[in-house]
C-alpha cells in the first residue's frame, strides 16, 4: 500500500484516505486532517497518459 505525508501537517495517508474535490474547474485531491489541496489537475485536460506509456519496460501491478 502506497502512504503519503501531507507536507503541510503531516498526517500519513493512504490513498483511499484523501478527500477529493472539484474547485474551480480542477480535480483536486485533499488532505482530510487540514483540508490542504495536495494534488490538483485541470478537468478539461484532453491529453492523459498511463505509466506504461512513459515506461514501457517496467511492470505495473494493478490493485
Amino acid at each position: 500500500m502506497i502512504r503519503i505525508v501531507c507536507p503541510h501537517c503531516h498526517a500519513p495517508l493512504s490513498m483511499t484516505e484523501l478527500e477529493q474535490a472539484n474547485i474551480n474547474g480542477h480535480l483536486s485531491l485533499i488532505c482530510p486532517e487540514c483540508a490542504a489541496v495536495l494534488v490538483s489537475e485541470s478537468e478539461s485536460a484532453s491529453e492523459t497518459h498511463s505509466l506504461a506509456e512513459h515506461f514501457p519496460e517496467a511492470l505495473f501491478a494493478h490493485a
